[in-house]
């Protein structure tokens, strides 16, 4: 092999690194921001700064990267308050286990469920119906804001947030 082509192979598997977050190219991954969407499952992204304040989402984003080692992250809130449909999406650069992070909630193994490429728990007592998804790359999740919502329900929205942040 020339040493042109061995440059082609370390490129390439340092692209790969960067784009699957695998090796040391895996911290400029998770250092990339996270956009998240104007509209998530037909609901607005809540802007207003008094709402997202009583909902504490930035207070919450700004706790979530402290402790993942300044990973980026973000919280945000669709529908509206007032509505039968609010949806908190949580999403997070860099992988989390989230076998591990279920088993350490506490959700009884009747109460997860996969949806598609989601892994949901349904709501229990007063935690609510919660979504995730994940990669090497990024873990986003979905929850309800209301009660009683399946996670038939909190599932395609946990995709659709996990595909328009990546």
């Amino acid at each position: 092999m020339t040493v042109g082509g061995i440059l082609v192979v370390l490129l390439v598997l340092a692209l790969l690194g960067y784009l699957w977050g695998l090796g040391p190219l895996n911290r400029l991954n998770t250092a990339r921001g996270i956009t998240p969407p104007a509209k998530l499952a037909g609901l607005d992204r809540i802007t207003d700064q008094e709402i997202r304040g009583q909902l504490q989402l930035d207070q919450t984003r700004d706790a979530l990267s402290r402790i993942n080692d300044g990973k980026q992250a973000t919280v945000e809130a669709y529908g509206n308050l007032d509505g039968n449909r609010m949806f908190v999406v949580i999403a997070l650069r860099g992988k989390v286990d989230i076998d591990k992070t279920l088993a350490d909630s506490g959700a009884a193994p009747d109460q997860i469920k996969r949806v598609g490429r989601a892994t949901c728990v349904e709501s229990a007592g007063n935690l609510p119906t919660q979504c995730y998804r994940g990669s090497n790359t990024l873990t986003v999740i979905a929850q309800s804001g209301n009660d009683g919502v399946a996670v038939d329900a909190v599932a395609p929205v946990a995709e659709e947030a996990f595909n328009a942040m990546k």
